[in-house]
């Protein structure tokens, strides 16, 4: 049996379904059960329970043989001595292109020590390690996205928009995860995944409005002018939605090199336009 942590998360719901289409036996550890509307009705056994929690995490790895974690990484150290002791054969974590950023912050050092953790744990671990994530109508950086464009005909880029990106569609990832599931000789591997070729930020915006048939007016706003900005809207208001740190980092290029996943397990994302296109029909 397989232990889905992150189910019903934008790519643990639909990990979930694709493993029940392939007649896996499933279980999921879910912290709130009024979110499992997302999963598939019937061959999911769903287990109440918090990852912070070791007594439910004791519970739920209960005669499971791999463990998927599509939780945050930041839970794997925790997760590993739990692992050993129920003698959980194989574990999937999935980790993030963030440990990559060249502005080290919080998040970026908890994947790092996260990584490092599994790698010593000694378990058959695979790490997948994905871009921003896109597809379906709750990932976040693109929903946002589709929405503002659809709201107004002028859309403010931070910087010149030339910053490279290299999204990676959902299904995409989801494919990946299931053939490590499949393939044991990817136990003891970490693969990088993002689509297929980087973009410029300007670009992944001009694909959008096309797609969304919206013309826009694109303003560059100067990057150190919303930093400033960012740093005096972190001083007026106690939670920020955008920080300096943030609009630091979205400068800086995100190029990714999926050579070895390509090689080894096949990975063969589609291109931007197309997971457009499927995600504005809803096919995402």
């Amino acid at each position: 049996m397989i232990l889905v942590t992150g189910a019903t998360s934008h790519t643990g719901s639909r990990l979930v379904k694709r493993l029940v289409e392939r007649q896996q036996q499933v279980r999921c550890l879910v912290h709130s059960p009024q979110n499992t509307g997302c999963l598939p009705v019937g061959g999911v056994e769903i287990i109440q329970g918090d990852l912070r929690e070791e007594s439910h995490v004791c519970i739920a790895l209960k005669n499971i043989s791999i463990l998927i974690s599509v939780a945050h990484i930041s839970f794997a150290p925790a997760l590993i001595p739990l692992c050993r002791e129920a003698g959980v054969n194989r574990v999937i974590f999935m980790s993030s292109t963030r440990r990559y950023t060249k502005f080290p912050c919080e998040s970026s050092a908890q994947v790092i020590e996260a990584e490092e953790a599994i790698l010593r744990s000694g378990l058959n671990y695979t790490i997948l390690r994905p871009s921003m994530i896109y597809g379906g109508p709750e990932d976040n950086n693109i929903t946002r996205l589709v929405r503002q464009i659809r709201r107004h005909r002028i859309f403010p880029l931070f910087g010149s928009g030339a910053n490279l990106i290299q999204p990676v569609f959902v299904w995409d990832l989801v494919e990946a995860i299931f053939y490590c599931v499949e393939h044991q000789e990817t136990s003891g591997k970490d693969y990088t995944l993002a689509g297929p070729e980087p973009i410029t930020y300007r670009r992944a915006v001009e694909i959008i409005a096309a797609a969304l048939e919206k013309k826009i007016i694109l303003v560059p706003v100067p990057l150190s002018l919303c930093i400033l900005l960012a740093g005096i809207y972190k001083k007026m208001v106690r939670r920020p939605r955008l920080t300096a740190e943030q609009v630091r980092r979205f400068g800086e290029d995100k190029v990714f090199d999926i050579t070895l996943a390509r090689r080894e397990i096949g990975f063969s994302p589609r291109p931007f336009e197309e997971g457009i296109r499927l995600k504005l029909a809803g096919e995402a």
